[in-house]
This record gives structure tokens, sequence and C-alpha cells, in this order.
């Protein structure tokens, strides 16, 4: 039996790639490679950046169109999650390239440690949301004195 047909680059010599190339969206489908591509690269959210300095995150979120009323931060120990929705619309025209992603997201982040959830603060401009957050320090001393009940004067 002759295997080389099944190769589609060994084909009668010349360039295979090009060959190989033609003959895969008629064996996986047209839209393999796009569908495949946003699952890898698709977020769940807006995309991020996180910086530390000292005891401080500083979480900066691209949300391009955002109006605060939209938005929702919480932190709460190792966790910041971030919901709403983004609406970048233009009256009059017709959509016909999307990469800026639209409608409801939400994202939720692990953070490297916990932090404090008494002193959060957010602001935004520019299109860009900036989180700070501080680490919760615990405090290592817990002596805590305990009452003893005298039951001999009972």
């Amino acid at each position: 039996m002759d295997m080389n047909k099944f190769w589609p680059m060994n084909n009668g010599g010349g360039n295979g790639n090009n060959n190989w190339k033609k003959s895969m969206p008629s064996f996986l489908g047209e839209d393999f490679f796009s569908d495949f591509q946003n699952l890898l690269f698709d977020s769940s959210g807006p995309k991020i950046n996180i910086y530390e300095s000292g005891n401080e995150i500083l979480c900066v979120f691209a949300l391009p169109g955002l109006k605060l009323e939209d938005v929702d931060v919480y932190a709460y120990e190792r966790t910041l999650e971030v919901r709403g929705t983004l609406h970048v619309d233009y009256n009059g025209f017709r959509l016909i390239q999307e990469e800026i992603p639209q409608g409801p997201f939400k994202r939720t982040i692990e953070l490297p440690y916990p932090v404090r959830d008494d002193k959060v603060d957010a602001s935004y401009q520019r299109g860009v949301l900036v989180v700070h957050l501080h680490r919760l320090i615990r405090s290592t001393k817990v002596n805590k004195k305990v009452n003893i009940q005298n039951l001999d004067e009972e």
C-alpha cells in the first residue's frame, strides 16, 4: 500500500507545505483554527497587570468604554474580583470587526497574599481601572489574657 497518498506533503513533489495547508480546512473544518485560537486566548475578562511594592499591590485593568456605575470591585482575603459590563457603541455605525470585548465580564484574581478589606482604593482614568491593595499583616503576638474563675468563692 502506498502511504504517500495519505500525506499531502508528499504529493507529487513541489512545495509540500502548500499542499498540506490547502488540505487542512477540508480535514479539520473551515473554522477549526479560529475556534481553537479563541479557546486559548479569549480571556474570561479584561486584561490585567499586577504590580507589587513592599506590602502593596496594584492591579491595573484595561477597561475601555467603562462607565463607573457598570463595575463592582470586591476584595477578600487573597482574592480580587471585578465584575461589570463594557459598552463600546457608536450610534449610526455598524460593527464590522470586533477585537474589544463587550458585554458582561467577571475577572477573579488570586493575590499573592491576604489583603486588608478596610484599605482598598480604586480609581479609573483613560480606560484604565487601578485597584490599590494593602497586605494584611496579622499580629504574631497572640497573648490574650484568660480570666480565671475562682470556684472556691462560690
